[in-house]
């Protein structure tokens, strides 16, 4: 899924949502039919994402992005259906300093999370994992952009960093797919 662009992941997330929810119901509906289950559905969709949403710091000094369509540059989506879940934080951001600097910053915060994929190496561009791992496959930035990922499919962050002018545009995803926070 790219993530440059906040809306388009979230509408990832919303198709995967209204997927799982449809293909759950009807086992979540026989699980609660007993009185020993017990069946919780919430859906909370929000505009605005912070660190602690997103597990990571955001970067000094930057701000929301401000497009030229004046979007929100933010969505936070968390679907819980009973044992099941699905968490969404996305927030893009400018900076006046260079995506170096701002990638440099990022490779040190993820790596509190694991090893780190480093997408913008075109020797880990196009590698597919048959595994739970993550993979370059659906990241191919462009010279000068850097992408980065850490964790596992199912549990996973993302770093986007492109020039922007004199500075920098990023994007930062967090998804998670399973239990409830």
């Amino acid at each position: 899924m790219p993530v440059s662009d906040p809306k388009k992941t979230v509408l990832y997330a919303a198709a995967a949502t209204l997927g799982l929810s449809l293909a759950v119901l009807p086992l979540a509906a026989q699980a609660g039919s007993g009185k020993d289950h017990d069946f919780h559905l919430s859906f909370d969709v929000g505009h605005e994402v912070n660190e602690s949403d997103l597990g990571l710091p955001i970067y000094p000094g930057a701000r929301l992005y401000k497009g030229d369509d004046h979007d929100d540059a933010a969505a936070n989506i968390k679907f819980l259906l009973g044992w099941s879940g699905l968490r969404v934080a996305v927030g893009k951001y400018e900076s006046n300093d260079p995506p170096q600097k701002i990638a440099a910053f990022y490779w040190h915060a993820l790596g509190k999370y694991g090893q780190v994929l480093n997408c913008s190496d075109p020797r880990n561009q196009g590698w597919k994992s048959n595994s739970d791992k993550l993979d370059c496959h659906d990241g191919h930035p462009k010279p000068g952009e850097v992408t980065f990922k850490v964790g596992m499919e199912k549990n996973q962050h993302i770093v986007d960093v492109k020039p922007n002018g004199q500075g920098s545009t990023f994007a930062l995803v967090y998804v998670r797919v399973g239990g409830d926070d």
